[in-house]
């Protein structure tokens, strides 16, 4: 017997035990029948907008370094125009070296993602010097990994104002913009295998699972458009995350030491399964910058829902998934007349159409992975 099989036939089993304690209704039944139907056909996923990133116009927040210009180094060379916006100046002429020099495809901007007045004055800026954004890449993050009750209020204001309100203030500036431009437009937000597999990143984690909803919210809300979507979420890849207090502003400097942090508790962790002798180079740790850059190309001209570089997490995301399927008691479903056939249920159908999406898309040749 397969896997699913034996899951429906636990399913009506425990149907059967509730209609034996007089539960058993006719909504049960057709809960039961629904169990016994296949996944819906619920159309396929929203076509990419862009097709080739040559001559488009790319903004990448936090770009001056580590993930965000590795993703600015992979649009440049598949032909982008691109801007790379910091926090501050100090890094540019670094990640201008990565670059031919003069190159007049690349240009910089100072810019506070924090700052919701600023937005719209860099995006004037933008489109006069190079046009319309056509891909807006909201990477700029900060790694404030304290526990949620011993970070300060500081902590959690400068976390969230970087890793959440940052990437709102994006999409509130430039969606308009794009949907007015009726050109084919996408966009990325970076956030982290901590924002899908919580545990080890307190603060960080938590406003990376806030902006992981807001891009599948984003995904569900802009599939009918002229505006693709991607959740690029990265693992253990070359960055400057951990030199992230070396650019906290002044007025989000904690004046008092943080609270005492939780103590660990005692007992095994599971080890990370070690890859196979002859894997090839794309499962390497520390994974650079511009490996991740190119399969965010290779997500954005296929228009990938999520883009996961970093495969050897799918242990532990297969885990937080179980923990909820296991964790779905026997219940009293909805009555017939209110829950009229069982597609409701699946709520948007962008997970069942990126289930097909990337069956039939597996075998792809990335250049330079």
């Amino acid at each position: 017997m397969d896997e699913q099989s034996f899951n429906r036939r636990q399913l009506l089993g425990g149907l059967a035990v509730a209609g034996g304690a007089g539960l058993l209704s006719a909504s049960v039944a057709v809960a039961a029948q629904a169990a016994e139907t296949a996944t819906p056909d619920l159309g396929p996923s929203q076509p990419p907008p862009i097709t080739d990133v040559r001559d488009k116009v790319a903004y990448i927040t936090g770009g001056s370094s580590g993930i965000g210009l590795g993703i600015a180094r992979a649009l440049h060379e598949a032909g982008a125009r691109v801007i790379l916006g910091n926090y501050d100046d100090k890094q540019f002429a670094e990640a201008l070296k990565q670059f031919p020099e003069g190159d007049k495809r690349v240009q910089t901007m100072v810019h506070d993602v924090m700052d919701r007045d600023a937005w719209e004055r860099k995006a004037d800026e933008i489109e006069k010097k190079f046009g319309a954004v056509n891909i807006l890449v909201n990477n700029a993050g900060v790694g404030v990994m304290s526990g949620v009750v011993a970070a300060s209020m500081k902590d959690w204001d400068w976390a969230m104002g970087v890793n959440f309100w940052g990437p709102l203030y994006g999409v509130r500036t430039f969606v308009p913009r794009m949907l007015a431009g009726k050109q084919g437009s996408h966009i990325v937000t970076t956030t982290s295998t901590d924002g899908v597999l919580l545990g080890t990143a307190g603060v960080y984690a938590v406003t990376k699972l806030a902006v992981t909803g807001l891009m599948e919210q984003m995904r569900h809300d802009l599939r009918a458009t002229n505006i693709g979507t991607s959740n690029l979420v990265p693992g253990m890849t070359t960055s400057n995350l951990g030199r992230t207090e070396s650019y906290r502003p002044e007025t989000m400097k904690n004046e008092a030491p943080p609270v005492a942090a939780a103590p660990r508790p005692a007992g095994p962790r599971p080890a990370m399964p070690q890859p196979p002798a002859d894997t090839p180079p794309l499962w390497a740790r520390p994974q650079t910058a511009l490996t991740a850059g190119r399969l965010v190309v290779n997500g954005i001209i296929n228009n990938d829902m999520w883009i996961f570089p970093a495969p050897e997490y799918r242990v532990g995301l297969q885990a937080r998934c179980d923990a909820m399927l296991e964790s779905m008691v026997d219940y009293l479903p909805m009555p017939e007349h209110i829950a009229a056939g069982h597609d409701r249920y699946y709520r948007t159908p962008i997970y069942v159409q990126e289930v097909a999406h990337r069956r039939a898309t597996r075998k792809r040749v990335i250049p330079g992975v």
